[in-house]
This record gives structure tokens, sequence and C-alpha cells, in this order.
């Protein structure tokens, strides 16, 4: 029985495979208020972020997550053109130091630009660093790109460019596949081989 039930867990494997990755700007802050805006391109595979690491002040923080599709450009100062994504309270661990975010899962899809705005209403600042230019790759992996963007007064208020993020995104990629109908056969006659041997054994 043990046999079958880790037979069918390989198929599921074969059939859904799961990448989980983070990428990481800089946490060399050398600037800071009250946010950060950006945009994140997706390079061919639809994305779920399932948190961030956020350069924070130390002490008692609320911070609010937003997001936008299509770029933050045009948009900076307009409320109504955003989503929000989570609104929860955490303790920093200090300028330059990591602090994790458990952000709700969102979903970010194929070959797209996303506008995201991560803010501190209560509590210290959100540190970040001085850029080159609005759009320039801050970092990128195979997946995803973290584009400069502005620094901003909460909420939605004055905005200063160019500024790099400081932080972390984790993400997840997920990809369900289909099998080929020669490889369904094989994996077939493989299960119904174990039963055969299990039904011989218990003669």
């Amino acid at each position: 029985m043990k046999k079958l039930v880790f037979a069918a867990t390989l198929a599921l494997a074969f059939c859904a495979s799961a990448h989980a990755a983070v990428l990481t700007t800089t946490f060399a802050n050398n600037n800071s208020h009250n946010g950060n805006m950006f945009d994140v391109v997706t390079k061919g595979s639809a994305l779920t972020v399932t948190g961030f690491n956020l350069n924070l002040d130390a002490g008692t923080h609320t911070v609010e997550i937003y997001r936008k599709d299509g770029s933050w450009l045009g948009a900076s100062n307009d409320r109504n053109a955003w989503s929000m994504v989570d609104n929860l309270s955490l303790t920093g661990n200090g300028a330059g130091q990591a602090t994790f975010l458990d952000v709700a899962d969102f979903h970010l899809d194929a070959s797209t630009t996303t506008g995201l705005y991560i803010t501190v209403s209560t509590g210290g600042w959100l540190n970040y660093t001085n850029g080159s230019a609005v759009g320039n790759i801050a970092s990128q992996d195979d997946y995803l790109a973290i584009l400069e963007g502005a620094g901003k007064a909460y909420a939605f208020g004055d905005t200063f460019t160019p500024r790099i993020w400081n932080g972390s995104i984790y993400y997840e990629l997920v990809s369900n596949e289909v099998p080929e109908p020669g490889s369904l056969a094989l994996f077939g006659l493989g299960v119904a081989g174990l039963g055969m041997l299990r039904r011989r054994k218990q003669v």
C-alpha cells in the first residue's frame, strides 16, 4: 500500500511543479520617508507573491501594501487607482536590517508590469536608497524584475525620485503540465506492476 501511495505522489509531482524564490534589491539605505512606489515586471510566467522583507526603523509600525495593474507612473497621487493588498502591524528590526512581512498572497500575471506601493502609516520610517533613474532595473532574476521608483509621503502624498526600494520579494512560480499519453501509460503500467507485486507477496 505504501508503494502505491508513493507512486501516486510521484505522479502528482510530475503533473505540477512549484518554484519558490526570493529577489532582493539592497538594504544599503541612505534615505527614508513613509513609503515607496515602484514597478515589478514578470518575465513570462505568472507568479504569486507570498511575502516581503522591509527595511524598517526599530519599533512598532503599521504597514499598508497596495498594488496597481500597470505602472505607478501617472497614478502616484490617485488613491482610486490602487487596490489594498494588506494592512498589518509588525516590529521593525532597525535600519539596514531585514524585517519580514507575511503579506496576504497576491497574483502577478505573466509578462506584465504591476505597480506596488508599500507605506508606513504609523511608527518610524521606511528606509530606502537614492537611485539613478526611474525605471532602471534595481534587481532581477529569471522571472522577476524590480525597478527603481519613488519615495512617498503618506498617503499618496509628495513624490521623491529616483529612489530604490530596499527589500526582498518572496514569490512562487507554479506551472501545471499535462503528461504526454506515453508517460501516462508508463505510469499506469508501473502502478499495475506494484499492485501485482503486492498480491504475489501475499500468496
